[in-house]
This record gives C-alpha cells, structure tokens and sequence, in this order.
C-alpha cells in the first residue's frame, strides 16, 4: 500500500524539583524545533516560546500551581520565531510532599496547530453559508473587509476584488451624519451588535436603502474575531412613490406600461445585466392586418382586440417578464435573466400560439396574428436604442418571411435556437425508442483496494450521433421536465443490473444513481423507488441517490420529509458535488443524508493548490464532526490519491483507478476485487492503481 510520513504529534515530560532533573521526550524537541544534540531542557526554556500574549496566562496557571491546583489543561499559542507561530494543547499534574510542596511535575504537548486552523476555516465557513440568501460581508477587528459573498456583489454591483481590504464604510452613501457611525460603533462595543436601516451607494452611483446588522464574532476566550455584517436590499419597501407615476408611465386603454416606463425599466435591466454578466432579450410584436380590423369594424372592435391580446401576452409570460404597448398594435416584452435564445424563442412560440385562437367581439369571429422580432443583450446591442431598434428589424423580417412567426435578430442564433428545439424533439423520440444506458464508475476503498460500490452514469445511444454524454441532454431534460422520465430509466436499468451482478455471485455492495430535483419534489419518487426495489428483489441498502447542493436547499422542508421517508426505508442519501454551492450548514444538520462527497473541481489540483488542499480538509472534517462518510470524485494522479490518504479520506472513484465503463466490462474487469481480503501491507506497486494511468475517452 501507500506510505505517507507522519511527524510526532504528541511529546512527554517530566521536572524533579529536588534534584533539578528536567526530561523531554524526542517529541518536544521537535515540536518546539529545538536540536536534541545542542539543547538542556529546563522549565525556563520550555516556558520561553510562549507569546507575548500567552505569559499572563500562563503566569497565572503557574501561580494557581504552586498555591493549590494540582492540575492544568490548556491549550496556547507558542511562538518558534518571528514568522511562526503553533498551538499546542498542554496537560499537566504536580506532585507534593507532606507539608504541600511541589517535588515533581510532569506533563504532555500536543502540536494541534492544524486542528486549530481547520476550525477557524469552518467557523468562517459556516458564518457565509449560514446567510447566503442575503449580502454578507466579514471584516476584521479594524473592520477591514476579509470576505464577501455573491449576494454583497449582487446588491452593491463591487466584485469580490474591489472589496477586499477596504474599509467596510467605503460605500458610504454620505446620507448619514458622523453621529450615526459613532452610536453605531459604540453600539457593538457595548452589545456586540447593531441592526437598523441605512442608506448605501452602489458601484454604478445608485443609492439605495437596505437592513443591515453587525455581530461581533469571539473565539472561546473571549477575544473579537471579526464582525460580521448582513444586509438586504429594502428598495421595494420604499418605492411608494411609483404610484404616483403609475399614470405617467402606463397605457390607458390596456393598463400595460407605456413607451417611457418600457425605456425606463429596459435601461435598468441593462445596468443590472451588466453588472452580473447575465443576458437578457427584447421581443417586437406587431399585430397582423390590425389596420383592416379598424377600418372595417371600427376603432371600438380594434381596441376591444387589444385589450384581449394584451390579456394573453401577460399569461404567456413569467412574473419576472415586463410587456408594454408602444402605440398602435405594437407591443414589447423584456426578458430578463435568460440562460439561452431557446428561452426567449418558447416564448415566443407560446405567444403565437396562444392568440391563433379564435376572439369573439361583439358577435365578430376573427383570428388574431403576429410577427415577432427578437434581440439579444448583449449580442444585438448595449443600449435601449440598439436593441429595440434591432428587434424591430427583426419583427419586419417575420413578417417578410409570411408573418405568424418570429424572426431572431442574429440568423446564426436563430440556427441555434432551432437546433436545440429539434434536440428536444429527438429526446422526447429517445425515451420512446429507448436509446439510454448505463456506464458504472466502480468507487474503492482506498486501504484494503476493494469495491465499495458504483455510479450509474446514464448515455443518450443516438442513432445518428452515436453516444453522447450527460452533460449535453441533461440540461435540456430539466427544463422541459423529461428528466423524470430518464431519471426512471436510469433507477430501473441500475437495480435490474445490480441484481444481475449479484445473480453471478458478484455482490458488489452498491449502486449510485444521479437524482434531479424534479424527481424529489413531484411527489411520485418514493412509490417509483420502492416499485423499482420490489421488482429488481435487491435490498434497500444497496442503492444510493446522489443530489446536487442546489436541490436539498430547494423546498427544504418537502424535501426533509421526502428523503426521510428513504433513509427509513434504508436507502443511503448522498450529497453530489458538495461545495460548489451556497447550502446552508444549518440545513445540513437537519438533512437525513449519510455522505458526501467531494467534488472533482477541489480535488483536481490537490496537492498544489493551497485554496483546494483546505477546502477538501474542510470537507473531510466536517463529515467527520458529523459523522458522515466522505467519498472524493475525480482521482487523476497518484499525488491526489496520496493527499487523500494522508488526510484520511479512504473511498475515490476516477481515472485513475477506471473510467466508467459498460456493465459487462465492469464485471469482467473486477469480478475478482470484490472478495480480495484486506491487506494494508502490500506494496504500491503491487496495487490494484499503482501503475495506472488516467485513460481517456474516445
């Protein structure tokens, strides 16, 4: 097996009074980093690294020693030279004769440095994680800023480099007087904390009002760590006013905004937009042959008409979506926040599906169509005038094209848009014609070398395009709400391969199966599964469901219930990718899951990257403070698997062991680990991975 070199921890001594005689073990030497050959223990020099900060502590201790304490358990901080600094856990006792007077002392050092760090880490950890749903920022006692959160960034429109090591006043709006700032100051050095309602200036100028309170953070002894700010935007709370504009800047006929407000709220998008790297499209409606409609049945019928298309559009739309009338027959819609054209080009659809039904308007039947222009921020344009100017010239194309259509401003992302509707279309075809299967990364035991178990990665077998990989459907599956259908393809292929396993005698201990969180909240997995397990005639126990960060934080109380129904039943829960979101670690508590497992993006440049090396540490602690397995993904290199080892993470599946692979080479490749007895002496090189090399897809 793997060897890794571990330095002495834990050191001993011993002082006889009466004789003088002061004895160490080899481990105090080293951990004071002292040279054996060239030092003369003495309680003088044992005592001479401690800090600055430490000796009146320790001086009492001494002082409490000679008078009456028999006993001492502390833990200090010792410093070795200028530039460092460890902790270190010292117990001891003392000995005394007849008449009280101390004859002997002895004692242990423990170096427990890195414990000390790691929990620093996740203290600080679970300060951000704890408040990810609003602005954080943490500062230190000088109250400058150490660390910002996605939402501060959001809100303030200052990325994480703009902010860190300023003051944590410099988005001060100057709405405030000095006396504020003092009663606020003073207010955390009395209390600890402060909460009310401030003004603050955003990046782009903006100022703005939000909540805000301060805590005042403090290790064990006492001492300020940091402070602690959360805040939220309460703009909305304040926006009265726009009742007053509301006639301003609103259609009188439809009640939809008017051509002001629509400039107004696309121009705000486009700051927000900008500021968050997001994209956003602009829809030009015009209505077909509206001009025909009045002249021959009146401008009562035509308004009538628009009333009943403006009622449409809003239903077609999400909340977050904005439609305005220009004038006339034309009509805009905003977009906001969109991952892809396709999801400005469904809308679109949508819409002209939705008016293709029949308007009866005072004993008038009629069809209503429209052509549709779309432009894209920030492909078609920067600015209001470039984009609604462009998706007009879209909307004028739609209509040369034969009208009751749409038409993207860009051809190319048109191609695009189509592409990925036609994809969908052939999914749909996909789970008819049943073209899914699985592959199975086998997942290992680091010290004894034996398969722990396996993921099920499901592959598209397309008839044209040969096999194409998850992360090319997947997405496209979740939005359109298929991926319940091939989430239950993979559940059933799983079990019924697991049973044929054991049926050959292999009993492989588990199956891992992706899970989406649609399948969780639809309130139909629970049945599936234990339909599944009845048919395949496999144990609850041998089956794992994998979910991402983002779906346990989504409807957290339905999904409590959901998964605590599984675990009951005895199916293990498992947390996929753990840390590339924003979860909570006071939902994490609560979670009824059974391991976690690190993501590939930490564990891919372990051990050269510092950032990465704590962040596993991290992980692996924290599963062990909450006695949860841990499993890492992504294993490359022999360097991670030993970093790994060495920090006691003992399941990995990745290259560096296999690939997944088809369910008949997975069994004829590793038939014979399964009952391999454990060895933990046997040498690397002999090693199921030792010579390995990471293979590579086709």
């Amino acid at each position: 097996m793997l060897k890794h070199n571990v330095s002495p921890k834990l050191g001993s001594w011993s002082i006889n009074f009466k004789t003088g005689e002061t004895i160490w073990s080899n481990e105090v030497y080293t951990i004071l980093k002292l040279d054996k050959s060239q030092t003369t223990p003495s309680l003088e020099l044992y005592l001479s690294s401690s800090c600055d900060s430490e000796k009146d502590e320790l001086r009492k201790i001494i002082s409490s020693l000679k008078h009456s304490e028999n006993r001492y358990n502390i833990i200090r901080k010792r410093c070795l030279s200028a530039n460092e600094h460890r902790f270190v856990r010292e117990e001891g006792e003392v000995q005394r004769d007849e008449n009280g007077k101390i004859t002997h002392a002895l004692g242990t050092i423990r170096d427990i440095t890195e414990a000390v760090h790691t929990r620093e880490k996740l203290e600080q950890a679970a300060v951000v994680f704890e408040h990810t749903s609003d602005a954080v920022l943490i500062t230190d006692k000088e109250h400058r800023i150490i660390a910002v959160n996605n939402a501060f960034c959001s809100i303030t429109g200052y990325s994480e480099n703009e902010s860190l090591g300023k003051d944590a006043g410099f988005t001060k709006s100057g709405q405030h007087k000095h006396s504020f700032y003092r009663d606020m100051t003073l207010s955390l050095d009395q209390e600890g904390n402060w909460q009310g309602e401030i003004w603050d200036r955003r990046k782009d100028g903006e100022i703005y009002p939000k909540w805000l309170s301060i805590n005042s953070v403090y290790n064990d002894r006492g001492n300020l760590l940091y402070y602690v700010g959360v805040f939220s935007d309460i703009s909305h709370i304040k926006s009265t006013e726009d009742k007053l504009r509301h006639l301003a800047l609103h259609d009188s006929l439809t009640g939809l905004p008017n051509r002001l407000s629509f400039n107004e709220h696309l121009d705000r998008v486009i700051k927000h937009a900008d500021r968050n790297r997001l994209n956003s499209a602009v829809l030009f409606l015009d209505l077909d042959r509206f001009k025909t409609i009045n002249d021959s049945l009146g401008h009562p019928v035509g308004d009538a008409l628009l009333i009943e298309v403006a009622t449409r559009l809003k239903a077609c739309l999400r909340n977050e979506d904005t439609i305005a009338r220009l004038g006339g027959d034309e009509f805009t819609i905003i977009m906001e926040d969109i991952l892809i054209p396709e999801d400005a080009a469904k809308v679109a659809e949508k819409i002209i599906r939705s008016l293709s039904a029949p308007v009866e308007i005072d004993d008038h039947q009629f069809y209503a169509t429209t052509s549709i222009g779309i432009s894209l921020y920030p492909k078609d344009g920067t600015n209001v005038t470039e984009l609604v100017k462009n998706a007009d010239a879209a909307m004028y194309r739609a209509k040369e094209s034969g009208r009751n259509c749409y038409e993207f401003y860009s051809s190319e992302l048109a191609t695009t848009a189509v592409a990925r509707l036609e994809l969908e279309g052939e999914l749909r075809k996909a789970i008819d014609n049943k073209e899914f299967i699985l592959h199975y990364q086998p997942q290992f035991n680091l010290k004894t070398e034996e398969i722990t178990g396996a993921e099920a990665l499901i592959r598209w077998t397309h008839p044209d395009r040969g096999l194409i990989y998850p992360d090319e459907f997947i997405p496209l599956a979740e939005e359109t709400g298929l991926i319940n259908q091939i989430g239950e393809i993979a559940l059933r292929k799983a079990c019924q391969q697991l049973k044929l396993w054991h049926s050959k005698g292999w009993m492989i201990p588990k199956i891992s199966v992706n899970v989406a969180g649609q399948q969780i909240h639809n309130g139909q997995f629970l049945p599936l599964i234990k339909e599944t397990l009845s048919i395949a005639n496999i144990h609850p126990s041998s089956i794992e469901i994998e979910l991402t960060e983002t779906t346990l934080m989504h409807n957290t109380e339905e999904t409590i219930k959901a998964l605590s129904q599984l675990k009951s039943m005895g199916v293990t829960i498992s947390i996929d990718d753990f840390g590339t979101g924003y979860s909570s670690l006071s939902y994490l508590k609560t979670l009824p899951i059974q391991r976690i497992k690190i993501d590939r993006s930490f564990v891919q440049d372990t051990p050269s990257d510092t950032n990465d090396i704590a962040i596993t540490r991290a992980i692996i602690a924290l599963s062990s403070a909450l006695d949860l397995d841990v499993i890492a993904e992504g294993v490359e290199t022999q360097e991670q698997l030993q970093f790994l080892m060495s920090e006691n993470c003992i399941q990995a599946q990745g290259y560096l062991f296999s690939k997944p692979l088809p369910a008949k080479q997975l069994f004829e490749k590793y038939e014979h680990v399964a009952h391999q007895p454990s060895d933990y002496s046997s040498p690397a090189e002999h090693s199921l991975w030792a010579t390995s090399s990471p293979p590579h897809l086709n």
